[in-house]
């Protein structure tokens, strides 16, 4: 089968998805380096080698382990809805390859894939000269042969290099890093692949050039982003994303820039369809470390590093072991036409309760009814919760801005934000609303139940029992 239509699952499951155009055209691409492409039934083991798997629903463990132990090593799983915590176990058995973030009503997912084995670079040709590698240091670098070496890996591999060292006097030495790979990106024309000073070059790195990718970062397993090397195309969502890296170095000088590029990615993936490229182990290994591949990059383990504070990073790094969001970040992101209302976000709830595909149901709800009239609202987010302390995460924002929760059960009407029981006279205002039944009394105008049985097994009494609320709400509401 030569044609990638064919490899195709039939067109009603494939086409039935709500993909963007970006991660359609990623997905063919996929399809047509396998042998073909087959949607997991939930229960039966894949015996053909060399396919494309897609999930849709999330199994229990046995289930999983299951699937896992049938795969042929050069077979790939691709899940649609890659944003909902379901997934983390299967992702977990995997290696991650790459993933897409969402962008509006027509791509409200994010799309992931992996396999049992690390990625390894497609076959073809990819001329040296197509990619610029960089590096740049403080001047009191204390490893201060390091970059000399890493001049004579670039030259030992007809790689083209540009390394700078920066006085740390300088007025922009706090952001020398990402002021430097963005000066770099604008004049090269071409993608750029930023190593640290400290690295030894083994072999080419080709894989996030062959690859395509906007953005290849290495992530440590506890879900940490490595600034040691970064990969960013000549696109649009590539610069963004630099760019957004940037403004968050500015405003937030004392913070680790592994952070801020986590942050800046997340923002940039809930808006964009950005495609990010997990790098495998061999790409970013200590130099003493000699398990699994040989190594394509290695670090010393000598230099000094600044990890984020536990506190704040712990949360977030759990999720993005799994390339995803964690409540209360929102995995999708809209803006609305009024360019004075005040934010919205929908929150959905027991995500973990209701299959994927109901959950899914519930986003492109979302997603279509803020398109189609935001209510005079500015933006929406959307946020998945899995738990009450996920739910508690969102609440206690104190940005003054409403919160819609639903469940997996319910759709937004497609008029459900103009339909909310606010004023637009108060939809920036920072007063919280009066509780009263106003709120039950348009319920049937806001949701369409779509699962009957499920939205029984959901409804529950609580401290958010209402679906319409203001933040912040620090504390338990007794109702």
């Amino acid at each position: 089968m030569n044609d990638a239509n064919e490899k195709c699952p039939p067109q009603s499951e494939l086409d039935g998805l709500c993909l963007g155009e970006i991660q359609r055209y990623r997905l063919r691409q996929l399809v047509r380096r396998h042998r073909g492409t087959v949607v997991w039934d939930g229960s039966s083991a894949i015996e053909a080698p060399d396919l494309a798997v897609v999930v849709l629903n999330a199994e229990n463990p046995a289930r999983i382990e299951m699937l896992i132990g049938s795969l042929h090593e050069n077979s790939i799983i691709i899940i649609p809805f890659g944003e909902n915590p379901a997934f983390d176990f299967l992702k977990s058995k995997l290696h991650p390859y790459g993933s897409i973030g969402s962008q509006g009503t027509t791509a409200p997912h994010h799309v992931w894939w992996g396999g049992v084995k690390p990625v390894s670079v497609p076959t073809g040709l990819y001329p040296r000269q197509d990619t610029l590698f960089l590096s740049s240091f403080l001047r009191t670098f204390p490893f201060e042969d390091s970059p000399q070496r890493l001049a004579a890996d670039f030259t030992r591999l007809g790689l083209q290099s540009v390394i700078e060292g920066v006085d740390v006097a300088a007025p922009s030495s706090a952001t020398f890093k990402i002021d430097f790979i963005i000066r770099q990106w604008e004049r090269a024309n071409r993608p750029i692949f930023w190593i640290a000073p400290n690295a030894t070059v083994c072999r080419h790195p080709v894989l996030p050039q062959a690859i395509g990718c906007d953005f290849a970062v290495y992530k440590s397993r506890t879900g940490q982003m490595e600034t040691g090397v970064l990969f960013f195309h000549q696109t649009e969502p590539a610069r963004s994303l630099l760019d957004t890296w940037q403004r968050l170095s500015r405003d937030y000088p004392d913070v680790p820039e592994a952070f801020l590029l986590d942050q800046a990615w997340t923002l940039l993936s809930s808006q964009r369809q950005i495609e990010t490229a997990w790098l495998p182990d061999d790409y970013w290994r200590a130099a003493d470390n000699a398990k699994g591949r040989p190594a394509v990059i290695q670090y010393d383990r000598a230099e000094p590093s600044v990890a984020p504070d536990p506190l704040i990073a712990s949360r977030f790094q759990r999720a993005r072991r799994y390339g995803r969001h964690q409540a209360p970040e929102s995995h999708l992101i809209m803006q609305g036409s009024s360019q004075t209302g005040g934010a919205i976000t929908v929150l959905i709830r027991d995500v973990l309760a209701g299959d994927a595909e109901s959950v899914s149901g519930a986003i492109e709800a979302a997603a279509r009814a803020f398109a189609t009239d935001p209510g005079g609202f500015s933006r929406m987010e959307v946020v998945l919760c899995a738990w009450d302390e996920d739910v508690d995460s969102v609440m206690q924002i104190a940005d003054d801005s409403w919160v819609l929760l639903t469940d997996p059960s319910e759709r937004l009407q497609l008029n459900a934000f103009s339909k909310l029981p606010i004023s637009e006279d108060r939809i920036g205002a920072a007063a919280h609303p009066i509780y009263s039944a106003t709120a039950a009394a348009y319920s049937t105008q806001i949701f369409r139940l779509a699962d009957a049985s499920l939205g029984a097994k959901l409804k529950r009494s609580g401290k958010y029992s209402r679906s319409l609320l203001k933040r912040p709400l620090l504390e338990a509401r007794s109702e």
